[in-house]
């Protein structure tokens, strides 16, 4: 693949996007906010942090509106007045929400949205490239299953962190590579506190640095891991003023491995298999197939994989623990696979395994399957726009 192919395509990816969003918007006034998933409930309790105007759910909701929240609530004032669902579960993944907020706050918070989806969209863009060069040259045209990760785009229309922590990830392993270690530090600085699992790429990285005693390195990239530690310490010191509407912990959300998945299928302790339970299939096929390949690639080339397979094994295992909860959602599960697609395609030898050509097949399966989901199925819900 040429780079001006790469530019076509990714004009036409663009051309798409902006489509699918408006399509997504056109319901509800056609506002940006209403990608934010903001639930009545939470604009209720949290009156203070919602701008005038956005749009607010009767019933439903997403996650995008605890990055928001959080960022509003990180500028509002000094005090700690956010309340939302689970949060010490979550609001150490500040990352997306101390950026977007910072300008949002600078160039006007009803400006939230938008701003946001440039972050995310515009670093998305950029890791495309990076993976792109980090590709060999005969499998370059392997970054177009990045650029069509059902994955990647969920998690970007959602306004939520989990794209844009992979495309940072990409982005800081790309510099690391290329030996620019300030940049890539300052990049991995921001993974880490975008979501944890990126501590995961650090540790390989810190081993090979211990193991051939390559000072500077371990230092460098083990201060992500300490400052981010420091962070948790001092966020647990400082309590907010209020512990959440359901103030879970990580063992309410795993599970003994892949049972998580079978309870999804029981409702009241009765099996039921209904058409729009298949995509959970096409998921446990692609998790058993990235299983087949970590196998492959531990036994032929684990030391040259050894940087990309540990956060796959780690993401790989927060899937096989993960609760029902995650199984019976789509958009959650999804997310679950948004690091695995782009990284898989840097492991050494994989492109003539028959796992990686399933795990490929049932990517872009998923792809069409969220087109029609979005088009499709999603209902149009009940909103207001908030006072």
């Amino acid at each position: 693949m040429k780079p001006r192919q790469l530019c076509i395509t990714m004009f036409f990816f663009i051309l798409g996007v902006m489509g699918i969003i408006q399509f997504k918007i056109s319901p509800y006034n056609h506002s940006l906010s209403a990608l934010i998933g903001i639930w009545e409930g939470f604009y209720e309790i949290n009156p203070n942090l919602v701008d005038p105007n956005f749009v607010v759910y009767k019933s439903g909701g997403y996650d995008g509106q605890f990055f928001y929240l959080l960022a509003k609530d990180l500028f509002n004032d000094s005090d700690w007045n956010l309340i939302v669902d689970s949060f010490y579960f979550r609001y150490h993944r500040i990352g997306l929400s101390l950026i977007s907020g910072l300008v949002s706050h600078l160039l006007g918070s009803e400006h939230y949205p938008l701003i946001t989806l440039t972050i995310l969209f515009s670093t998305f863009l950029f890791s495309v490239y990076c993976l792109y060069q980090l590709l060999p040259e005969k499998s370059k045209w392997l970054v177009l299953f990045y650029i069509f990760s059902p994955y990647s785009l969920n998690s970007n229309l959602l306004l939520v962190a989990d794209s844009f922590f992979v495309s940072l990830a990409i982005i800081s392993y790309y510099f690391y590579t290329k030996k620019n270690l300030t940049t890539s530090f300052l990049f991995f600085l921001i993974t880490v506190f975008t979501r944890e699992l990126g501590v995961l790429f650090l540790a390989p990285i810190v081993l090979g640095a211990l193991y051939h005693k390559q000072w500077k390195e371990v230092f460098l990239f083990s201060l992500p891991g300490i400052l981010f530690l420091g962070f948790l310490y001092v966020g647990w010191k400082n309590s907010p003023n209020h512990l959440g509407t359901n103030p879970l912990g990580f063992k309410d959300m795993i599970d003994i491995p892949l049972f998580g998945f079978v309870k999804s299928f029981f409702d009241h302790n009765q099996f039921q298999f209904k058409l729009k339970e298949f995509p959970k299939l096409l998921f446990l096929v692609s998790f058993l197939s990235m299983i087949m390949i970590s196998i492959a690639s531990i036994r032929n080339s684990f030391q040259k994989d050894l940087n990309i397979l540990v956060p796959i094994l780690g993401s790989l295992f927060v899937i096989a623990i993960a609760e029902e909860g995650y199984w019976r959602s789509f958009d959650n599960l999804s997310r679950m696979f948004t690091l695995i697609l782009p990284f898989s395609l840097l492991l050494e030898g994989v492109t003539k395994k028959l796992s990686f050509k399933i795990f490929l097949g049932t990517s872009i399966t998923l792809f069409f399957f969220l087109l029609v989901r979005i088009f499709f199925i999603t209902p149009t819900k009940e909103y207001f726009l908030a006072l």
